[in-house]
Formats: structure tokens, sequence, C-alpha cells
């Protein structure tokens, strides 16, 4: 299920349920599925959801600055290669 934003969220018998959106073919919002979870875990669930995308985000950042990093390395080289030749 693509979740691209959130419609209706209730809370009726103990259940949390969250309408999940998305982009349609024709440019469209559109329903893309639901959510449930039990009262007793909405906040077990969205720590650990939080907890995920700070985790995944912390290490597309590790990645981002190594990338950088080696391709300084790169230039720094090349720079290097240059002012011998």
């Amino acid at each position: 299920m693509l979740v691209e934003g959130l419609g209706k969220v209730t809370f009726v018998n103990g259940i949390l349920r969250i309408q999940t959106l998305g982009v349609a073919h024709d440019g469209e919002i559109k329903e893309t599925g639901q959510i449930e979870i039990p009262g007793n875990m909405v906040g077990d669930v969205i720590t650990a959801l939080s907890k995920s995308a700070t985790d995944i985000s912390s290490k597309m950042g590790e990645e981002n600055n190594s990338s950088n990093k080696s391709e300084s390395k790169k230039k720094d080289t090349e720079k290097n290669k240059k002012k011998k030749n």
C-alpha cells in the first residue's frame, strides 16, 4: 500500500482507523487503503514508526556524507594528478 497522505482519522469501538491516500493515474487523490490500530497499541505503533523513520533518515544522511567525502577525495586526487603533470 502506498501512502502519500492521510484522509479521515477516526477512533470508534477502541480502534484507530486511518484512511490512507495517494495520487491515482489520473492525478486525482484517491483512497489507497486503511490502517487499523487497536487503541491500546496506538502509542507503541506511533513510537515505533517515528523511531524507524528517524533511524532510516540517519542512515541516509550517513550514506550521503560518505558519498560526498568519497567524491571530494576523488576530486582532490584528480587535482593533485593535474598539478604533477
